[in-house]
């Protein structure tokens, strides 16, 4: 019994492994070619996405982590990049060899009777004991393997670029969706402001007109004024709440969640690091996780036409089969008996004939690998284009930048000076709104500059690919 009992343990040990070891053993440590990015911290600390109370004054960072824990997107491709390791490891499965272990039992009883001669009728029992074990291992393929860990490889570069792309991507309107806050922020506080200039205004008409000293058109022009003021307040502040409840929903929140914000935009931020065209285009092309994503298909779609070929060709293997099979029976049916088979050898499988399917699929991939060349170049392209528009649109919006910062200074000054001379009594009101008027306009288009700026430089490096906590 030393053949059966053996064969028995074989069979407990697959058994296990197919139940619970092999579903959390990595043999090949494929979790590890699970990219870490620079823009996904969090994934590779334990803990990161557990739910912890909102700080007091929210930063950037800590919104973009809390943004990327709850983005379905973000954990989409994330489990698509895992399950490509895992295919990878599938091929890498396919140099080992295979055993499989089986064993049964059956039980049977058998009457047979003759009405005319009874001496012949018998009865009897029949057990059978069968253990079977199979070993099998390719030794040769003309390396259809080896082409098809090229694919999984590159397919696994592929979705950990995606990955990357997206969580850029989703980095970028988290980022967005701060700095259009800090903008409703600012442009509430410059409404309050505008509100109380106009407040001073209609008081200066009032007390004026009560004295004799101004017609009674200033004052209500000044009210008029003062009405436009309070609603424009009044609309920032509802942009101002409705932008907040856009960042709580993001983060996995309620809408009313309460945030304050800790970031500010700066009214003169830092514009002398943008390097030359030439050189930004050289950086997209090595680092652009899209255009990484497009080079691995293409590698991928290579070694699918050396795949597909490879299974045209013969394989050969390593086999070995032992069983143990133990019959138990009546001396009606010839008594006990038991039977042993080992056998050892080599097999060679060749595929003569596969109704020209083989050619057709060959085929099939050298289409795929066309349209992965032409999506190469696709890419290139596109990358080349959005990295030049938003280098000029950065261009554009720094020197803008420099010019309403300017404007903003002059209308303030312009402002005060009108001021003072309705006060002095030398001035109109027509005069002082149209310098309120332009002071608020100046001031809403720096806030414009300032979030557009900050817009314009983060698009610029999510074109070179490079875009992460770095950039902010």
């Amino acid at each position: 019994m030393r053949i059966s009992r053996s064969v028995t343990v074989v069979a407990c040990l697959c058994a296990l492994s197919q139940l619970g070891l092999a579903e959390s053993l990595d043999v090949f440590a494929t979790e590890r070619t699970v990219a870490q990015t620079a823009t996904q911290p969090i994934h590779s600390v334990p803990g990161a996405c557990e739910s912890s109370p909102v700080p007091a004054r929210l930063t950037l960072e800590d919104m973009i982590e809390r943004v990327l824990c709850h983005d379905p997107q973000a954990r989409l491709n994330w489990a698509n990049a895992k399950a490509q390791a895992a295919n990878v490891g599938v091929r890498q499965s396919a140099y080992l060899p295979r055993l499989n272990a089986s064993s049964g039992i059956t039980t049977g009883r058998n009457d047979t009777n003759y009405e005319q001669r009874e001496e012949y009728s018998n009865r009897g029992h029949k057990r059978q004991l069968d253990h079977r074990l199979a070993l099998s291992w390719v030794l040769f393929d003309f390396g259809q393997r080896d082409a098809a860990l090229r694919n999984a490889r590159q397919l696994l570069v592929a979705a950990n670029a995606n990955q990357d792309e997206q969580l850029q991507q989703t980095f970028i309107l988290a980022a967005q969706l701060y700095y259009d806050t800090l903008a409703a922020q600012n442009s509430q506080i410059a409404a309050a402001q505008v509100a109380a200039l106009a407040a001073e205004n209609l008081k200066a008409a009032s007390a004026k007109h009560d004295a004799g000293a101004a017609a009674l058109s200033d004052q209500l022009q000044a009210q008029a004024a003062y009405s436009e003021a309070a609603l424009n307040e009044v609309r920032s502040n509802g942009a101002l709440v409705s932008a907040k409840g856009f960042i709580a929903l993001r983060m996995g929140l309620a809408p009313q969640t309460p945030l304050e914000l800790a970031g500010s935009l700066t009214r003169r931020p830092n514009t002398r690091f943008v390097k030359g065209i030439d050189e930004l285009l050289e950086e997209a092309k090595q680092d652009h996780p899209s255009l990484v994503a497009a080079k691995a298909r293409l590698n991928a779609a290579k070694a699918a036409i050396d795949e597909s070929k490879a299974e045209g060709h013969p394989t050969l293997s390593f086999v070995a089969n032992a069983s143990d099979m133990q019959l138990n029976q009546s001396m009606a049916f010839n008594g006990d008996s038991r039977t042993r088979d080992n056998s050892i050898g080599l097999q060679l499988n060749i595929p003569l004939f596969e109704g020209f399917g083989r050619t057709y699929q060959v085929r099939s991939a050298q289409a795929r690998l066309e349209a992965r060349e032409a999506e190469v170049i696709d890419v290139e392209q596109r990358i080349s284009i959005d990295l030049w528009r938003n280098y000029q649109t950065l261009i554009t919006e720094t020197r803008s930048l420099e010019r309403t910062a300017e404007w903003v200074e002059q209308s303030n000054q312009a402002l005060e000076v009108v001021q003072g001379r309705y006060r002095a009594g030398v001035g109109s009101m027509i005069e002082l709104l149209n310098a309120l008027t332009a002071y608020a306009t100046a001031e809403q288009q720096h806030i414009n500059g300032l979030n557009s700026w900050q817009m314009a430089r983060l698009k610029l490096a999510a074109s070179l690919g490079r875009l992460g906590f770095w950039a902010l």
